[in-house]
Formats: structure tokens, C-alpha cells, sequence
């Protein structure tokens, strides 16, 4: 996501479909990312394990807001750049010198507010690799009880006990299979293809919605 928002600012070509073309492959490449990311943070697993039952639900809701939250965000910072470029770089408006109408420096003005995506990103990825996992995987996983009991205490603000030999035993004892295992595909396939199919079509959903309102279709890249 941090490369491709960076590359799609740096898109490229000798011709205007030259640089559409260039901008539309980094971001459906930042698209690729986003539609690992967006479903990771959407199920909230450490609001969800963590979290005690009085304010799971108000975690999980606020985890949804911050897309609502995200689109003000990016509204604004196109608002300010294009609004800074204008004051610097004065031009007349299109009824009145089409030319002359759109200055060469305004190039930029799209370049900056794509790569504006690079700092959540990169803020994303600095903070959650400051993160500990959450105690259901390192205990059940990483077959690291301790690591678990430490992580829950620090979390939790509550001495948490590590586990007896024998629940220590059944945790090593556990299942084994890997994400791509044939035993994941019978227990959770059918789970994985029905929440993936539904993110997709409320996404095409979502996004007809919004481009009726605005009263076209998205262009390439977009």
C-alpha cells in the first residue's frame, strides 16, 4: 500500500494514456493491498478477543467508522492542495480561456493528494508492527503459552497465569494444519468463499450507489 501510493503519484508516460496506464496498474496494485487490509482491520481481532463484553460492540462499530472518518480525510486534503495550487498558480476559469484555463504545475495537484495515502499506511504498518498478537494465536498457534499469559497481563492490566502442563499439552496437541491444508478448506472454506463473495458484491453495491449520486461512472484509475 505504502509503494503503489507513492508509485501511483510517480505514474508515468510520454502520452496522457501513457500516464493513465502506468496509474491504473500501481492502483490496482494498492487495490490488490487494500483488499487484504480492509477485511484484516474490518474483523477487528484484537478489539474482539481483548475486548470485554461491555464495550465489544462500541470497538467493533468505531473499527467501521473509521472508514467514514478516512473518506472525510481524503476529501479534505484535496480540498487544501487543490486549493493551495489555485492560490499559487491563478488561472482564468474554463469559460473564459479554456488554454489557458489549466496550468502545467497543476500535474502536480493529483500526484500529492495520491500520495497522501502513503502516511496512514505507513502509520498502519509502523504501529502494528508494535503490536503483540493476540493471545488465542500465540497460545494456539505459536504453541507460546507464556508468551500468551505475558501478553494478556500487559493488555489486560491483570495478573494472568500461564497454563498447567496439561492444558499446555493440549495446546501443542491441537490442530496443525496450515491456511491452505485440505482439512481448512472442509472446516472453513465454504465460510471464506460466503464472506468474501458477500464483501465483494456489497462493494459493487456500495460503489454504484455512490458514482449514481455523483452522477457518473468512476474513470480509469479512480
Amino acid at each position: 500500500m505504502v509503494v503503489c501510493s507513492v508509485a501511483s503519484g510517480l505514474s508515468f508516460g510520454g502520452t496522457p494514456r501513457g500516464v493513465v496506464a502506468t496509474l491504473c496498474f500501481f492502483r490496482f496494485w494498492l487495490g490488490f493491498g487494500l483488499g487484504g487490509e480492509y477485511p484484516l482491520s474490518a474483523s477487528a481481532p484484537i478489539m474482539s478477543e481483548y475486548a470485554n463484553k461491555k464495550t465489544r460492540g462500541a470497538f467493533i462499530a468505531a473499527v467501521f467508522a473509521m472508514q467514514g472518518f478516512g473518506i472525510l480525510f481524503g476529501t479534505i486534503i484535496a480540498i487544501v492542495v487543490s486549493a493551495a495550487f489555485r492560490n499559487a498558480y491563478p488561472a482564468p476559469s474554463y469559460a473564459e480561456n479554456a488554454a489557458a484555463s489549466l496550468v502545467p504545475q497543476a500535474d502536480y495537484v493529483w500526484r500529492i493528494i495520491l500520495m497522501f495515502g502513503t502516511v496512514p499506511a505507513a502509520l498502519t504498518y509502523y504501529w502494528r508492527m508494535k503490536m503483540s498478537e493476540t493471545a488465542r494465536y500465540t497460545a494456539l498457534v505459536a504453541r507460546n503459552t507464556k508468551q500468551a499469559s505475558a501478553d494478556m497481563t500487559k493488555v489486560l492490566h491483570k495478573e494472568i497465569q500461564d497454563e498447567d502442563e496439561e492444558a499446555r499439552r493440549q495446546v501443542v496437541a491441537g490442530d496443525t494444519w496450515g491456511l491452505f491444508s485440505s482439512q481448512f478448506v472442509r472446516r472453513h472454506g465454504l465460510h471464506l468463499l460466503a464472506t468474501t463473495s458477500t464483501w465483494f458484491l456489497l462493494d459493487i453495491a456500495f460503489r454504484k450507489i455512490v458514482c449514481a449520486r455523483m452522477g457518473r461512472w468512476p474513470v480509469a484509475g479512480s
